[in-house]
């Protein structure tokens, strides 16, 4: 029988795996758009790249939500 603290940390590192294979799906996603963008200049696409490689969640989510033409 499973007790409730093994199931608790299970269902938790269950939780963390979706959420970083979620982090990794937006953080490409928002790559491939900084790049395929023609509207950035050469320091802008460098910025976004290193706020979305340090925070991919954060930088993804913040990049898709302040860009409306994406």
């Amino acid at each position: 029988m499973i007790d409730a603290a093994t199931l608790a940390i299970g269902l938790l590192a269950g939780g963390l795996w979706f959420l970083a294979v979620v982090s990794v799906i937006l953080a490409v996603a928002a790559l491939i758009s900084v790049f395929r963008n023609p509207d950035f200049s050469g320091g802008s696409k460098a910025l976004w790249v290193l706020v979305i490689l340090i925070f991919p969640l954060f930088g993804s989510l913040v990049y898709f939500g302040v860009r409306s033409d994406w």
